[in-house]
């Protein structure tokens, strides 16, 4: 008897652990490239309120994640922490981690090799220079197919590492507009002779990048070989100067040497400064906007001037505001927070609600009726609405 009881408990147990639900950062997807002719995959991260159904569907920007395999998970880790919150540094965002299957070949923008740094006699690199249809997979089939699949609001950064360093530089030189911002973290520069410099030499003196950004980090060559670390360090330093020197028109840049880290260890903070970055005016300081919440549209505008794009406050984010307001009896903030999201979403129903309670706190009942009414319009069945009306009308 005492056998099957323990059985039946570790049966039990056993079932219990499979029932528990999973924590999932992602999804995997593939499509079929006709560029690369082969099936590409990638993996999706979407945010926290991506299919959060309080709020009314928005769109978001999108990451492009090179060396997915390497990166994805502390990527999508430092994107989540940024974001969360009021006191968000950055934004909410989609993550489409791209995955290789002959990364030399991808990465590199020509044919080229160059003498085993242990043995001269042995060439490196082979297979390369197929970056011309990469780009073509990610402007003509991944772009579109994400585009068409997720709700994207047309910002796009591209964060590469290494190789994935270099096809950066070479799409923001030739194929500017795929992207609105770049993280190029220890760029390979040395490539073919340190083909993208000069490239960028002539280009950084005629192109106007309409406010584009780029972020650009530097590892300590300590670890790397010293004929390898000599071509590496030299051609980031020499694309800094550049950047220094020709003043890109519209260009907006920064450099940053990490002197603690290697080639290996440089992705992790370097995507975390990067990211910082580009939304270095995100951050709304929320005590003074409590106290004047038109400090939030000043900020967001900001924001987006200097990165040539429009971007709004989130429907959360304002919902939050308006409702930390609320609770402190600072209804007349609460009010403008709420205003500000019924003119950005008016197709929520949660925008209503919220206005509704807070006409309803300043005694004004004929607006908070007009409100829940449009709230049950948005949304007929939502019962939460109806026995506010209730509520209002006893």
């Amino acid at each position: 008897m005492k056998k099957t009881f323990l059985i039946l408990l570790t049966l039990f147990n056993v079932i219990s652990s499979f029932s528990q639900d999973s924590i999932t950062i992602g999804s995997k997807h593939h499509i079929f490239s006709k560029a690369l002719n082969e099936e590409r995959n990638f993996w999706i991260y979407l945010p926290p309120d991506y299919d959060n159904k309080k709020f009314a569907p928005a769109k978001y920007p999108v990451v492009y994640l090179l060396d997915a395999e390497n990166n994805f998970h502390s990527y999508t880790g430092i994107q989540h922490s940024l974001a969360k919150g009021p006191y968000a540094m950055i934004p909410q965002m989609i993550v489409v981690g791209i995955t290789n299957t002959d990364r030399t070949r991808d990465l590199t923008p020509t044919e080229s090799n160059r003498d085993a740094f242990y043995d001269k006699g042995k060439k490196f690199f082979k297979q390369s220079g197929g970056n011309k249809n990469f780009i073509t997979f990610l402007e003509t089939e991944l772009r579109p197919y994400i585009d068409s699949h997720y709700r994207t609001s047309g910002y796009n950064i591209l964060n590469g590492h290494s190789f994935g360093g270099l096809t950066a530089v070479n799409i923001l030189l030739h194929h500017t507009k795929l992207f609105n911002a770049y993280t190029i973290i220890d760029p390979s520069l040395w490539w073919d002779n340190e083909i993208m410099i000069k490239k960028a030499d002539s280009i950084f003196k005629n192109k106007d990048f309409n406010n584009h950004s780029i972020y650009v980090a530097m590892a300590n060559k300590i670890s790397i070989p010293q004929d390898t670390t000599t071509d590496m360090a030299r051609g980031i330093r020499k694309f800094e100067k550049l950047l220094e020197s020709k003043i890109p028109s519209n260009l907006r840049w920064a450099f940053k040497y990490y002197e603690n880290e290697d080639h290996g260890t440089i992705p992790i903070p370097a995507e975390y400064d990067g990211l910082r970055f580009i939304f270095k005016d995100h951050l709304v300081k929320v005590k003074e906007a409590v106290q004047n919440p038109s400090l939030v549209e000043e900020q967001y505008a900001k924001l987006s001037k200097a990165t040539g794009f429009i971007f709004l406050p989130s429907e959360s984010y304002l919902d939050w505001m308006g409702n930390f307001c609320l609770e402190r009896e600072k209804t007349d903030s609460a009010l403008a927070f709420f205003q500000m999201a019924k003119m950005y979403y008016s197709n929520s129903s949660n925008v209503f609600i919220s206005l509704g309670q807070c006409y309803e706190k300043k005694g004004n009942k004929t607006q908070a009726q007009l409100s829940y009414k449009k709230a049950l319009l948005l949304s007929p069945e939502n019962k939460k609405v109806i026995t506010f009306l209730k509520n209002l009308n006893n």
